[in-house]
């Protein structure tokens, strides 16, 4: 749930990851947890258990990390495991490469985009400190 705390920058990069039809299935499964249970792990553990069995696939399993680290980072409890596998899907190139349209100017924007969102992920406060 994003609130008015979230800094447009956050917002952007929301707009910019969750848009593809697992992503937006994700937010939809773990906001729903959250409205009922304002519950970080628990909306974390739902959406693993529903969408687990895509972990492994080199398509759905980085859309899974990041929006799950992102959603987290939204919510301000960030777990240590999420933000350390974003990143290194990021840093990797594979989060890149789940995002199959991107030719061209697109995939510099998405490289810049995910870039961004890797430095908030380095910088933001884990759940586990």
């Amino acid at each position: 749930m994003m609130d008015d705390s979230i800094d447009y920058s956050l917002e952007e990069l929301t707009d910019g990851l969750l848009t593809s039809d697992l992503a937006s299935e994700i937010r939809s499964e773990f906001n729903h947890v959250m409205e009922r249970h304002r519950d970080v792990a628990a909306a974390t553990s739902h959406v693993v258990s529903t969408f687990g069995s895509g972990l492994g696939n080199p398509d759905e399993g980085p859309v899974i990390i990041l929006s799950l680290a992102l959603l987290q980072l939204i919510e301000q409890k960030l777990y240590v495991a999420f933000r350390d596998a974003a990143i290194d899907l990021i840093d990797s190139g594979e989060a890149l490469a789940a995002f199959p349209a991107s030719t061209g100017d697109l995939k510099k924007q998405r490289k810049d985009l995910l870039e961004r969102f890797a430095e908030k992920l380095r910088e933001a406060k884990t759940a586990d400190e």
